[in-house]
């Protein structure tokens, strides 16, 4: 990896991206000089390490004129290659040269709008605010369409796939119909990825409509503009054969995010609440460059932590990711895999397309390297397990079951990142019609076709290998809320301890998982102190209802706030909406059920610990 600190880092393009982009770079502690366009036609690039393009217009006729007069290296051994990075708005940057693997320039396209959704989903992945395992799919809101909305949505249906029932996308936004249109004109296989349906954004916003919106996702955008007017929000809207699946992820992209934006996320917040008994994770764009202001910050601490701020343009301007390549470590070790497996079969992978070193390959083949790194998260959440450092892990085998479970999902993927891509099945391959035979389903591939998928499925321990990373599966620990109000609290901290390092010690080879609803705050000070005295220890908390709903159930603000603070470090937020599902929930996906008091025991065959204020007891099965 080529970083540029001691040579001169240019930026030159659109303000106030450009300026954004600037500041990124140096607090980095890089040498950056920012030019506008007159400048950079005269300035002298024989110092310049990088030159980052923000957005220009006429991007194509300013990097063929960078490119011809870039001075060659006075001595090509004693540096890397300069760069010439073109940081471009849209799906697809526009036409370039395709320049030899010995210019002394590396010529790199970088799409602001893609790049964020990646690193966006990577953060708040589409399991956030779902269980695979419990037989949840996603269901995605998008409120407007403003950038990154298209790159966002383009992007989740990458990683859609999980394995259960079809995935749902709803999405409102003004001009629905036309917006559908140039969606599908862009992408016209996008619906054979997932059930998508359009609506217009006065569905949800209008609060003196007379009737419900329908919204059927199976309908291919059957409603108009004109009738929008007559529709809105008065009563729940109608999500149409998607309303059976509650929405898992919502995200609001408005220009307008102080005011409109901020107006439909609690909308969303209080339609689905009421209509579904949820409250998904709602990421709303706040269109910042900078870090927020105190005058910002004021307005973000009444929000009730369902409403996540983010800011798409500044998580592209870090020079980690922008320069360094962050995000791209699982792709690159992809890619590596792949050519160790070319030059395996006697070939040399330099002589083909897609087997050159990753400074070296083009565009299109890091974006597959990158799409197949993104869904590694998605798969271990199927398989209930998660990442940890290597030394934690001393092997880990997938059943055949899991490899099979795996590899039709993979295939899943593969189908849907080329089907994105405008490819479409034929029953001979031809690249240039975007052809190809295995666009079937999984079960009609042949074995050797199955074989594929199940290769890149098993090499998964392989691949984070690579990257200093091991696999270990969920230890999933129940841990009901307590109906005994007699708990001595000191005694019931020190048993609870105890049981906890004990089921680590029986279970060396599982991660530690604790699943609970906190509502009671003797189950949140458990969970307090585990993750301060064992911090890798997982968080999933259930959601039996609204969440303003179980807040107004915690008396004072400091409940609240430890509530809060608890569900923020959550790796999961599982929202159900009946309470009688958290005792299935537990029932069905508890390893070992740790019991306060005289809460009822678990149907058998589950392991359980009961701690009870005057001593422990436990089951046979459980040996404690």
């Amino acid at each position: 990896m080529f970083l540029a600190t001691s040579l001169l880092n240019v930026v030159c393009g659109r303000e106030p991206l450009a300026s954004a982009v600037a500041a990124g770079l140096r607090t980095t502690r890089r040498r950056v000089t920012q030019i506008d366009p007159q400048r950079l036609a005269t300035l002298d690039l024989k110092g310049v390490g990088t030159c980052i393009l923000v957005d220009p217009p006429n991007a194509t006729s300013l990097v063929e004129q960078l490119i011809a007069s870039w001075p060659p290296p006075r001595r090509r051994a004693s540096r890397p290659n300069s760069r010439l990075i073109l940081m471009h708005r849209g799906d697809a940057p526009p036409h370039l040269p395709v320049l030899a693997p010995d210019h002394p320039v590396r010529l790199e396209t970088f799409g602001i709008e893609s790049r964020a959704a990646r690193i966006l989903l990577s953060r708040w992945p589409l399991h956030l605010g779902m269980d695979p395992c419990f037989g949840q799919s996603p269901h995605l809101l998008i409120a407007g369409f403003d950038p990154p909305a298209q790159a966002l949505l383009v992007h989740a249906l990458r990683l859609i796939q999980y394995g259960n029932d079809r995935a749902h996308v709803s999405i409102f936004c003004h001009q629905s119909q036309q917006v559908e249109t140039g969606f599908l004109a862009a992408y016209p296989q996008a619906r054979a990825v997932a059930s998508i349906a359009f609506a217009p954004l006065t569905a949800l916003t209008n609060p003196s409509a007379p009737r419900p919106m329908h919204l059927d996702a199976h309908s291919h955008g059957t409603d108009t503009e004109g009738a929008a007017e007559e529709l809105g929000a008065g009563r729940d809207i109608d999500l149409g054969p998607a309303a059976a699946r509650p929405v898992t992820l919502a995200i609001v992209c408005l220009d307008d995010a102080a005011r409109a934006g901020l107006a439909t996320a609690a909308r969303i917040r209080e339609i689905l609440a009421r209509q579904q008994g949820v409250s998904p994770p709602i990421l709303l764009e706040t269109g910042q460059l900078h870090e927020p202001d105190q005058h910002h910050t004021d307005r973000i601490a009444p929000w009730d932590g369902q409403l996540i701020p983010i800011a798409y343009q500044r998580e592209a301007c870090r020079a980690e990711v922008l320069l360094d390549g962050a995000g791209d470590d699982v792709a690159r070790t992809i890619h590596d895999h792949y050519r160790d497996s070319i030059a395996a079969q006697g070939r040399d992978p330099a002589r083909e397309p897609a087997g050159q070193p990753w400074p070296l390959l083009a565009e299109s083949y890091r974006q597959a390297n990158r799409h197949q790194a993104d869904h590694v998260w998605a798969k271990l959440a199927v398989i209930d397990s998660r990442a940890v450092a290597e030394e934690m892990v001393e092997s880990f085998i997938m059943t055949p079951m899991e490899v099979e479970r795996l590899a039709i999902i993979e295939h899943e993927r593969w189908a849907a990142d080329r089907s994105l891509d405008g490819w479409s099945y034929a029953p001979v391959r031809d690249n240039r019609l975007k052809h190809h035979p295995q666009l079937i389903p999984y079960a009609e591939l042949s074995e050797p076709m199955k074989d594929l998928d199940r290769f890149a499925v098993r090499g998964l321990p392989t691949l984070l290998a690579r990257q200093g990373l091991g696999i270990l599966r969920r230890l999933l620990v129940a841990l009901p809320d307590p109906a005994d109000e007699g708990l001595d609290q000191r005694r019931l901290d020190r048993l609870t301890d105890q049981a906890l390092a004990r089921v680590r010690a029986r279970y060396p080879d599982r991660a530690p998982v604790l699943a609970t609803t906190l509502l009671d705050p003797r189950t949140r000070r458990i969970v307090q102190r585990t993750l301060a005295q064992a911090p890798d220890t997982g968080l999933f908390v259930l959601l039996p209802g609204p969440l303003q709903q179980i807040l107004s159930q915690l008396s004072g603000s400091v409940q609240r706030d430890d509530y809060m603070s608890l569900l923020a470090r959550a790796e999961r937020r599982i929202s159900l909406a009946d309470p009688s599902q958290v005792t299935t929930w537990f029932h069905r996906r508890g390893t070992i059920h740790l019991l306060l008091g005289d809460a009822p025991a678990p149907p058998e065959p589950a392991k359980w610990v009961r701690i009870l204020s005057n001593g422990v007891g436990h089951d046979w099965n459980f040996e404690y």
